[in-house]
């Protein structure tokens, strides 16, 4: 082979590196003049912003709707015995439980008591997805950030209560295999939580009546009426009013 055969073998192989290297000049300039053009910054400058956006992401706590000043005042005149206040622990406390029982997977944690059957079957449907996926979904360091009521309805028969609550996690969904390496993402998020107000809880499909009857006489009345009292012997019913709020509902919103 001689001197000129070579040099052409040696230019046919770099041909393809020269052509590449140049394509990467090209768009790497591209992006360094639209940079320039469009955010007045250099590429690594764009990168910077980026990834303090991820980061402000976060740690930014979620906006939620928080009406307590509409809503407040109303509750604690129809409901003394818990009030407001009362609500909105129940609320906090409802989506801490509930988080750590899908966590565990442990819905019984959520007892009849506090929680509704429909809850309950939610809870466990999300378990029963997660096992036959072979996951597991890490909620830890739950941290509230805030709480604030949402919606109050409080009819003839029914009575309901929905909060959103703005929180924080350090969150995974992995495998179960991997579940003790695995490493949670700090995340913000918001949630829903519907409390629903119930003496005698009948459910019929979906719709929930609410209905009572006066423990000194045994007289049907309106379990969310206000002033508490029997309208046929006058006896006072406060005594049964805390108990009987339950946690219906949760949903993510944010």
């Amino acid at each position: 082979m001689d001197i000129t055969s070579f040099i052409l073998s040696i230019l046919s192989w770099l041909a393809p590196l020269i052509v590449i290297g140049i394509i990467v000049l090209v768009i790497v300039s591209k992006v360094r003049s639209a940079s320039q053009k469009y955010l007045g910054m250099s590429p690594s400058q764009a990168m910077e912003l980026i990834n303090k956006g991820v980061k402000e992401e976060a740690t930014t706590p979620k906006g939620i709707t928080a009406l307590s000043e509409m809503y407040g005042p109303a509750i604690t005149r129809d409901f003394p015995e818990i009030g407001y206040k009362g609500m909105e622990v129940k609320a906090r406390n409802a989506i801490v439980a509930i988080l750590n029982a899908v966590m565990n997977k442990n819905a019984e944690s959520l007892k009849a008591s506090e929680y509704t059957q429909d809850l309950i079957n939610k809870v466990n449907n999300r378990i029963t997805t997660l096992n036959a996926n072979n996951e597991k979904e890490i909620f830890n360091n739950i941290k509230i950030h805030r709480c604030g009521i949402a919606n109050y309805q409080n009819r003839s028969k029914e009575a309901t209560a929905r909060f959103e609550i703005s929180l924080q996690y350090e969150y995974a969904k992995v495998s179960e295999e991997k579940a003790d390496s695995a490493k949670p993402a700090l995340t913000q998020t918001a949630y829903s939580v519907t409390l629903a107000y119930k003496q005698d809880l009948h459910e019929q499909t979906t719709s929930i009546v609410f209905s009572s009857n006066c423990p000194n006489c045994g007289a049907p009345i309106d379990a969310s009426a206000k002033g508490k009292k029997c309208p046929y012997c006058g006896s006072g019913i406060t005594e049964i009013a805390d108990r009987v709020w339950l946690v219906n509902d949760f949903n993510l919103i944010k």
